[in-house]
């Protein structure tokens, strides 16, 4: 559980830094370098892995859901508010335990509906509002929140099957491989110059880069494969809702936004429905029911 909060973090300040990014490169563009450079990194250990074709498949697959994810939820900030987006995308909360039971055609334990029920709120709190104008970026936003559950639930099967490392890797190569299409398209049909922009950024966009790649891909990913291994898929969709709370962290540190009561209250809500959950001693009593 401390790897999967460790990932909220890094992912938290991950949004900070891609608001920066985007607004030099194409969201396709930025997360094709990410991811690009993530697999160059890793290309190494998959070289040495002796893994069936089928991993291969499944591994690679689980990162084409990855990167359409994260690509849709950055197109989904450009029709509607940052805050809007981080709403929508947390009903990946709802829909993992729907999938999983779905999957072990088993029902979720009250205490999950609880928890999920909650931390909802915690996060509707967080970001302070909510106008759903029917616009493209709420169905972006559902789409990601679609894709990323499908992530959690297929990270927490592959990482039985394969280490953790391996699984970084596959995912890696499956999300540079969708931006490396999805770039491709853009440049052909819409004619954006995205090598032209590239090749004049500076250091510090560099650096930028350089985070999303190794700390926010290799590092975090590797660690919700490691995390996910631990606990189940329902408690790793919670314990990603802290991502929201150390973005507004973040935002007050870095861009000095401050946290209103509201807010507040919302963080503490995403923290105690995580720690209701994570408490064996409540699930028994409620299963005990």
């Amino acid at each position: 559980m401390l790897s999967i909060v460790l990932v909220t973090a890094i992912w938290g300040y991950s949004n900070v830094v891609i608001r920066q990014g985007e607004a030099i490169l194409s969201p396709a563009m930025l997360l094709w370098l990410r991811f690009g450079i993530a697999g160059l990194v890793l290309l190494p250990v998959l070289r040495q892995a002796s893994l069936t074709r089928r991993n291969w498949l499944w591994g690679m697959g689980l990162g084409v859901i990855l990167g359409i994810s994260i690509l849709f939820q950055a197109w989904a900030m450009m029709s509607i508010s940052v805050d809007d987006v981080a709403f929508i995308t947390a009903l990946y909360v709802v829909f993992t335990p729907l999938g999983l039971a779905i999957l072990q055609k088993k029902r979720p334990d009250k205490i999950i509906w609880i928890s999920v029920t909650i931390s909802l709120v915690g996060v509707m709190l967080l970001v302070g509002h909510l106008s759903l104008d029917l616009r493209s970026g709420i169905f972006w936003s559902l789409g990601a929140a679609v894709g990323l559950s499908a992530q959690i639930i297929g990270t927490r099967f592959l990482g039985q099957k394969m280490s953790s490392s391996h699984l970084t890797g596959l995912q890696s190569l499956g999300a540079t491989i969708t931006m490396t299409v999805i770039v491709g398209i853009q440049r052909v049909f819409f004619s954006l110059p995205h090598h032209s922009v590239l090749f004049h950024w500076n250091t510090i966009d560099w650096l930028w880069i350089g985070y999303l790649a190794l700390v926010a891909t290799v590092i975090a990913v590797f660690l919700q494969s490691w995390g996910q291994t631990k606990i189940s898929a329902t408690e790793a969709a919670l314990a990603f809702n802290l991502e929201p709370v150390w973005t507004a962290v973040f935002a007050l540190i870095v861009l000095s936004q401050r946290m209103t009561i509201m807010q507040i209250v919302g963080a503490l809500g995403i923290i105690g429905s995580l720690t209701m959950v994570t408490r064996p001693g409540l699930v028994k009593i409620w299963r005990s029911k």
